[in-house]
C-alpha cells in the first residue's frame, strides 16, 4: 500500500464524520471527503502520520467553507421562468434542418467555410478572421459573403430555408 491509501484507510471515516457534522448532509459529506483526499494527493507536501488527521480535518473544513461561500453567491431560479416547449415534431424538424445545414456547410471550399465559422460561430471581427486565415480583412469579408451566398443557395435548392 502507498501512503495515500494508508491514510485513506486510517482516516476516511473520521473525516466523513467530521464533514457530516459540519454540513448535515450525507452526500455533501462524501463529496467533502473525496475533495479532501484529492487535495491531499495533488497539493500536500510530505505529511508526518502523527499530524495527518489534523491536517486532513483542516482540509475538510476549508473545503466545506469554500462550498458554503460558493453557495451564497448562487441564486435560486424563480418559478415564473418558462420551460422550453416540449414539441417532438419541432425538435425533429430542427434536427433535420441542422443536418441539412451541416451537409451544405461541408461542401463549401475550406477557406470560405473557415471564414464563415469564425464569423458566425466564434463571432470574430473581420480583422481577427484575416489574422487567423493569413489574409486581409477585405478578403475575409469576401469569403464570409461568398460562403453565406453558397450556403443559402444550397439550402434553398434542398427546400430547407425558413
Amino acid at each position: 500500500m502507498n501512503d495515500i491509501e494508508t491514510l485513506y484507510r486510517r482516516h476516511a471515516s473520521s473525516v466523513f464524520r467530521f464533514a457530516l457534522g459540519l454540513c448535515g448532509d450525507r452526500v455533501a459529506a462524501e463529496d467533502i471527503v473525496s475533495e479532501t483526499f484529492v487535495r491531499l494527493l495533488t497539493r500536500a507536501p510530505r505529511i508526518e502520520t502523527r499530524t495527518a488527521l489534523a491536517y486532513l480535518l483542516a482540509i475538510a473544513r476549508n473545503t466545506y467553507l469554500n462550498g458554503r461561500r460558493r453557495r451564497r453567491r448562487e441564486v435560486p431560479l424563480t418559478e415564473d421562468i418558462a420551460a422550453p416547449e416540449n414539441d417532438p415534431a419541432g425538435r425533429l424538424d430542427d434536427r433535420d434542418h441542422l443536418a441539412a445545414a451541416l451537409s451544405a456547410l461541408a461542401v463549401l471550399p475550406e477557406g470560405e467555410r473557415s471564414a464563415l465559422l469564425l464569423r458566425v460561430d466564434h463571432e470574430l471581427s473581420y480583422e481577427e478572421i484575416a489574422a487567423a486565415l493569413g489574409t486581409t480583412a477585405g478578403a475575409a469579408k469576401v469569403r464570409v459573403h461568398r460562403a453565406r451566398l453558397r450556403l443559402a443557395d444550397r439550402l434553398e435548392s434542398q427546400g430547407r430555408t425558413r
